[in-house]
């Protein structure tokens, strides 16, 4: 693989959602107050069940989903309580459901809430958001809908819904009719007489995100670089990750001298950062290193490579190809720079295609195994080039004989 294969091979999977390690909205507020339970249950505390719904509300605050399973069934179905009491339990099973990985058993009750209740649609959509996707985008939808058609005057409340949509969309990858919802719930929040400017300053960087997704550079630019504007010193986190991913955009376009004022500031910030060490830091570090490496300047990639590798190792979902492949331009990086370091240059070889051999990229992998039998004959080693030479045939065997 020649040096501008390399480069041509690392964007197509590299530029992907930036590592955001920001605080999810919708984990952190709007499910939480479902989780309370206190407020969602008060008018009942006086009730002939206080004592039990006491015992339930405690033994959920202690996470004993099981327990809380089981007290509620009983109390169900011994004490016959009204419906409204009824269906409030059974949201306390749906989210216990949820929380013990039953998904199936809390997105039947949440569908038969949906269809029979009177529990608020907002409400049933943010509870499904917890464990089904699919289901949250159809509560959510109808719950959206009515409150448009009420002409709800109470915006935050319109804007929460639109937002828990667009997440619900995100994750079901529908970038399209993501963006579209969280523009709807910008607006409301823009319009709201005290303003969140966290809100907006996040709903700027999830659509320009949205349009990183779908590939849309001018766009996605557009909203990043709002929120670079607003962010100031207390948001260190969104601007860190908006700087990256533009970054990471003028790369994807070959225009890296643009990339690189926006690597050295996102570096700058990394330092004592929440980010720091995270894979926002690792995807920096190896931009920087292409940065250099597209220009040649191979000594000034390798401690970029070094460092972004250090930082992947110790992550838990980095992808196969994409280390695989860093450990290819540092292995062609330390085998070509001004002084070499082929022992190192060899070890980088070596564990890129122990990452390759875990994808499902055999063309790829075909690739890398050719450059390193060439770099160990290169090298005068036999002993590794037979080993990867033997490799190379069984791989292309198994191909002809499937």
């Amino acid at each position: 693989m020649k040096m501008s294969q390399l480069k041509s091979l690392f964007y197509p999977f590299s530029f992907i959602l930036t590592g955001v390690l920001v605080k999810i909205y919708v984990r952190r507020e709007l499910l939480m107050d479902i989780l309370d339970l206190n407020e969602h249950f008060q008018d009942s505390m006086s009730s002939d069940y206080s004592v039990q719904l006491e015992e339930i509300l405690e033994e959920f605050k202690r996470g004993h989903y099981p327990n809380v399973l089981s007290k509620s069934a009983e109390l169900r179905s011994e004490k016959n309580p009204d419906q409204e009491l009824t269906d409030k339990l059974k949201m306390v099973e749906a989210i216990c459901h949820s929380e013990i990985g039953e998904v199936k058993a809390s997105q039947a009750i949440i569908s038969e809430l949906f269809q029979d209740s009177n529990l608020e649609w907002m409400l049933l959509g943010e509870l499904a958001f917890m464990c089904d996707f699919k289901l949250a985008r159809r509560i959510l939808s109808a719950a959206v809908k009515e409150m448009e058609e009420n002409d709800e005057t109470d915006r935050i409340k319109l804007a929460r819904g639109y937002l828990v949509l667009a997440e619900a969309e995100e994750n079901l990858e529908k970038y399209v009719r993501a963006i579209k919802y969280f523009k709807k719930g910008l607006t409301y929040f823009q319009e709201d007489e005290s303003p969140d400017q966290y809100m907006i300053l996040y709903l700027h960087f999830k659509i320009g995100m949205m349009y990183s997704m779908k590939n849309e550079a001018d766009e996605s630019m557009q909203y990043l670089s709002k929120v670079i504007d607003m962010a100031g010193d207390s948001n260190s986190d969104l601007k860190i990750n908006s700087l990256v991913t533009i970054a990471k955009t003028f790369g994807s376009k070959n225009e890296n001298e643009k990339a690189f004022p926006y690597l050295q500031e996102a570096l700058d910030l990394l330092k004592g950062s929440s980010l720091e060490n995270q894979m926002t830091h690792a995807e920096a570090l190896t931009e920087m290193a292409f940065y250099y490496f597209d220009q040649s300047k191979l000594s000034e990639a390798v401690p970029y490579y070094q460092k972004a590798i250090d930082i992947y190792k110790r992550l838990p979902q980095t992808s196969h190809r994409k280390l695989g492949m860093i450990y290819m331009q540092y292995a062609y990086c330390l085998e070509h720079k001004e002084e070499q370091n082929i022992r190192k240059a060899a070890n980088s070889y070596e564990n890129a295609i122990e990452r390759l051999e875990l994808t499902k990229d055999g063309e790829l992998l075909e690739n890398a195994l050719a450059d390193v039998i060439a770099f160990f004959d290169n090298t005068d080693n036999q002993k590794k080039k037979r080993v990867y030479e033997n490799k190379f045939v069984k791989m292309t065997n198994a191909k002809r004989s499937s």
